[in-house]
């Protein structure tokens, strides 16, 4: 039988997606830069000028979850270039994004920095590999060698029997709690950190094999991962019954904020549950550890 949900949400803002976007905006494009000028057409790779540095790239993490926004990527260039030409390789547009200031490190460099989004519906032809490409330019237009970083696009979600899954737009660190509705080993009934829940995997008699666990801590003590992503997982089986889901905000990390998502999925359904919140400065003030965190999502689970 195939496992069923029922949810309530609290707290719940939906997205809305654009219909009828205008081209020359750069909504129909994969990747998208708050701030930049939108350029219509694909980035080119050829080279046709070498009178300026090809653009050194820092991209923290080349990992990307679909639908990830607030990604930041940044970089320097040489001597005489004014902007970087970013884009992804075969995507519907690229972008003018404008140098900052002189690069502390080494002299006639300056530096430049951006806010990207990528579409959910990001096509990975190549293996889940992106191509961002970054080309210097100056101001009489002249664009010098391209770089291209190998970025990788992971999957939406990981599998299993019940996924409940965590993420959020900036660099902050939040943290999922899962309350179950069962009690494992000492009493234990939240999954909050890497250690065992203490619930027997399905099939199994070995004590040191969960049934749910969480699969990392992101950005954990502020030491940013890239991935703003969290997953509880129950890879075979799931206990049937009444489920808690919470969000802690651990620290903003230096951010304003942070918006947040959370997807239950069953039984591999590519239609989950969804539930949106913030979290602000005053949700980092409360304890922190079991128990903690704002509750945001509640559901039945029906294996």
């Amino acid at each position: 039988m195939r496992a069923t949900c029922t949810a309530s949400v609290l707290g719940m803002a939906f997205a809305v997606g654009c219909s009828g976007a205008n081209p020359s905006s750069g909504q129909t494009a994969y990747m998208r830069i708050q701030g930049a000028q939108y350029i219509a057409g694909p980035i080119d790779t050829t080279t046709h000028s070498t009178e300026l540095k090809s653009p050194q790239v820092s991209t923290l993490s080349n990992e990307l979850f679909p639908g990830v926004s607030g990604k930041s990527i940044s970089g320097t260039v040489g001597p005489g270039s004014t902007a970087v030409l970013l884009g992804l390789e075969g995507d519907a547009g690229h972008w003018l994004v404008p140098v900052q200031d002189p690069d502390q490190n080494t002299v006639g460099n300056y530096t430049f920095s951006c806010s990207v989004s990528f579409s959910p519906n990001t096509p990975t032809p190549d293996g889940g590999i992106l191509w961002l490409v970054a080309r210097a330019t100056d101001k009489n237009g002249t664009v010098g060698p391209a770089n291209r970083t190998a970025m990788t696009m992971l999957s939406p979600h990981p599998e299993g029997a019940l996924v409940i899954s965590l993420d959020w737009d900036t660099q902050a660190d939040l943290d999922l709690h899962v309350v179950l509705p069962t009690d494992g080993d000492a009493g234990v009934n939240e999954i909050w950190s890497r250690k065992s829940s203490g619930l027997r995997a399905a099939g199994t008699d070995d004590a040191a094999v969960a049934a749910g666990y969480l699969d990392v801590d992101s950005n954990s003590q502020c030491a940013i991962d890239g991935r703003r992503a969290e997953n509880v997982i129950f890879a075979d089986a799931a206990p049937g019954g009444h489920y808690i889901v919470r969000v802690d905000t651990f620290s903003l990390c230096g951010e304003v904020a942070a918006r947040w998502r959370l997807q239950v999925f069953t039984n591999g359904s590519a239609t989950p549950l969804v539930a949106y919140g913030q979290s602000t400065d005053t949700d980092t003030r409360f304890p922190h550890g079991q128990g903690a965190g704002v509750q945001a999502l509640v559901f039945d689970y029906n294996p």
